[in-house]
């Protein structure tokens, strides 16, 4: 297939093919590899720091920086203070009425404000990222909007990256500035790396808990098996994460030597997509794909995380967060419904990450 700016890439859509790729090394994340591809239309340069989009060995040392920070303990730490933000936005979303915008009142703010405490950067501040990485994720965007954007956001993240610099506090990016003055990483690698944690981190959580809202509403039957016994909670999480896979514009990699994959001969040069959505909706993997069932037998083989060397860090708070909201939800609003047909919701089909806009309920 042609890609938006234009380049021929293979498009790996098989569950075992997309797994394949993602753990061989052949296969490059680096956008400077000749043949990498792009689903976007510009040719907005990836940062210093932004280890998802580098090979080893920058990869793994700049991953090891933060992976002490994503343990499952430290994540099961946060609910308590997770729960506490969720009970404030939804107290104040029912005091307003009995109708909201799920995504303004909730998915948004929650999504914002726990990556805002995890970073310890002023909420205040949230619209500025918002704004600017929709911008640069909006496919319709020309690639003067999206550079323009880039250099906005990351000029954003200078600042607070000096500011945590001059003052190094007992956070995660104050940890990061012990690493920076062990030359473990530069400067301009610890601006890249503060975008990086902030921007995977607010906006698949907040189109996640869009549409898995609106999922879950959309079958009753196992919301009130859901509601009955919370402990599917975990289960249903996998399967929301399989059914949804957020992430429809595919993972990037270029081949950098001539191989075989199923099959096919790929060339050293090709660029190739992997679609983690359509992987998740193997039939030779899940049995009826296309059907949303928590009481599915092995969800969790999903790949919406990835999978291999750059399978997500932060997995373990996206399940945390998720369990949390949706638990929380609809405990607090048990009479919760659409006031939207399914069809008429505005999806993001021009985003990188799929989601909803707007998703208007009521209770």
């Amino acid at each position: 297939m042609r890609t938006p700016r234009g380049e021929l890439v293979w498009v790996v859509t098989r569950h075992e093919d997309a797994r394949a790729v993602l753990t061989d090394l052949r296969f490059s994340s680096d956008p400077r590899t000749p043949g990498y591809p792009s689903y976007i239309s510009g040719d907005t340069p990836i940062p210093p720091g932004f280890f998802l989009n580098q090979d080893a060995p920058d990869h793994t040392r700049l991953r090891r920086l933060v992976t002490r920070e994503f343990l499952i303990t430290q994540m099961e730490a946060k609910r308590p203070r997770m729960k506490a933000i969720l009970d404030d936005l939804l107290e104040a979303m029912v005091a307003r009425g009995n109708s909201a915008d799920l995504v303004r009142e909730l998915a948004f703010p929650m999504a914002a404000t726990v990556m805002c405490e995890l970073l310890d950067v002023p909420y205040e501040d949230h619209h500025i990222f918002v704004t600017l990485t929709d911008v640069i994720l909006d496919r319709s965007s020309t690639p003067e909007q999206a550079g323009n954007a880039a250099r906005d956001l990351m000029a954003y993240f200078d600042e607070v990256v000096t500011a945590r610099e001059q003052r190094p506090t007992d956070d995660m990016l104050g940890r990061l500035v012990a690493h920076e003055e062990a030359d473990r990483l530069s400067h301009d690698e610890f601006v890249g790396l503060a975008a990086l944690l902030m921007l995977s981190g607010y906006d698949t959580m907040a189109q996640m808990i869009g549409l898995g809202t609106a999922t879950l509403l959309e079958h009753p039957a196992q919301l009130a098996d859901l509601r009955a016994d919370p402990s599917l909670y975990p289960q249903a999480i996998e399967e929301l994460l399989r059914y949804l896979s957020i992430n429809h514009a595919g993972l990037p990699r270029a081949a950098t030597e001539d191989l075989t994959l199923s099959g096919q001969r790929i060339r050293a040069g090709d660029g190739l997509l992997v679609m983690i959505n359509e992987a998740n909706r193997d039939a030779t993997v899940f049995e009826e794909p296309d059907t949303f069932d928590i009481h599915r037998k092995d969800p969790q083989a999903h790949v919406a995380f990835g999978h291999g060397f750059h399978k997500c860090i932060g997995l373990t708070l996206a399940r945390v967060e998720l369990s949390t909201v949706f638990a929380g939800l609809f405990e607090k609003v048990p009479t919760l419904r659409l006031d939207s047909s399914l069809e008429d919701l505005p999806f993001r089909h021009d985003m990188v990450l799929y989601g909803v806009r707007a998703l208007p309920v009521t209770w």
